[in-house]
């Protein structure tokens, strides 16, 4: 008898982790599409801002790639947070 309550515990712990791992797993597939729409925008942002800002030619490729980092990123966290950046 006691066997078989053992054997039914253990029974019921792989199916509670089994479904744990499967709802985390979900999870990050959900996370992964969310953060992949914002690093396409950063991405956009960032490329054509650079192209923008080397093209006024009075500045240097580390003054434009920092900007350009600073602008787009701020961009990418009030759009999560859904919030209009100051302009």
């Amino acid at each position: 008898m006691a066997k078989k309550k053992m054997m039914g515990v253990l029974l019921i712990c792989i199916v509670v982790m089994a479904a744990l791992e499967f709802s985390i797993v979900n999870g990050e597939e959900k996370e992964d599409k969310y953060e992949s729409k914002f690093d396409a925008k950063y991405k956009t942002c960032y490329e054509s801002c650079e192209k923008e800002c080397l093209e006024n030619g009075n500045n240097g490729q580390s003054f434009c790639e920092v900007k350009c980092d600073e602008d787009c990123g701020e961009k990418e966290s009030a759009d999560k947070l859904h919030i209009n950046p100051a302009n």
